[in-house]
């Protein structure tokens, strides 16, 4: 394996290594989120900067489906296992090998931006708000939402994703909480309770009927889907009429399937 790398980092702003203590892991956390914005996919040349980027799609997946607020070593799981996924999608398996500046630059946070209309009282999570909300966080454009990207990891809508939505929609209601719009960062330290809260109602909500709650987030996903500009093309089984296939096989029985046309001969003969 090669190292994509051309320059040497200063070791100021490492991921720590899996074996550092958990008191750490704060610090840990603000070092990678600092050092971000000196990173770029950009810095590297086409094949390792496609990698790059496709493995970041796979990680803010991954953020949605597994652990929004992951430490530094779950981060790092997260990142190799993005990269992996990358990897495996190429024709020829890529020869580089996975840096620390890389997870630095896969693991970069991503934010995202609700803008939503309010909506009438619904059913449990599935209020307008939330349907809208999935259609900004994963189908945003055709060309890098998550949703259209990887089909595979949100049909259908997992739990995870709606714990983040909800936690989302709490965190702006918080910041009309005084009447007056205060804007409040939308972080781990304030928001991972809600976030844990919200998945254990949702998971204890669905545990009363899994097979309705399965639908229920299919359903979600083919309308976020749909609303935000998917197009599913539907394969549809086309048989011919039953007297055309008659014909055809009492056609087939006096065949030999040696030339292209079996009267062939006949015809060059009619011709002489």
């Amino acid at each position: 394996m090669e190292s994509a790398d051309t320059e040497e980092d200063d070791g100021d702003d490492r991921l720590p290594p899996e074996s550092e203590e958990d008191s750490d892991e704060e610090d840990a956390t603000a070092s990678l989120q600092a050092s971000v914005p000196r990173l770029s996919a950009h810095d590297y040349i086409d094949e390792v900067k496609s990698l790059l980027t496709a493995a970041g799609s796979y990680y803010s997946s991954y953020l949605f489906i597994d652990d929004l607020f992951p430490g530094p070593s779950k981060q790092r799981e997260l990142v190799t296992r993005a990269w992996n996924a990358a990897c495996a999608d190429c024709e020829t398996p890529p020869r580089y090998e996975l840096s620390d500046r890389m997870i630095r630059i896969i693991g970069a946070r991503k934010s995202y931006v609700f803008d939503v209309a309010t909506g009438r009282k619904e059913k449990y999570s599935e209020h307008p708000l939330v349907g809208r909300a999935l259609e900004i966080a994963l189908f945003p454009n055709t060309r890098t939402g998550v949703g259209f990207l990887h089909p595979q990891l949100f049909d259908p809508i997992p739990e995870q994703v709606l714990a983040f939505v909800h936690t989302a929609i709490h965190a702006h209601i918080c910041e009309w909480s005084t009447g007056r719009h205060i804007k409040i960062e939308f972080s781990e330290a304030k928001n991972t309770t809600f976030y844990v809260g919200f998945l254990a109602d949702l998971r204890k909500y669905g545990s009363k009927n899994p097979s309705a709650w399965l639908n229920i987030r299919k359903r979600m996903y083919s309308r976020a889907f749909a609303a935000s500009g998917g197009a599913t093309l539907r394969v549809q089984t086309t048989r011919v009429s039953t007297a055309a296939m008659d014909a055809a096989t009492a056609e087939l029985e006096g065949r030999t399937g040696l030339t292209d046309s079996e009267d062939e001969g006949e015809a060059r003969a009619e011709l002489a």
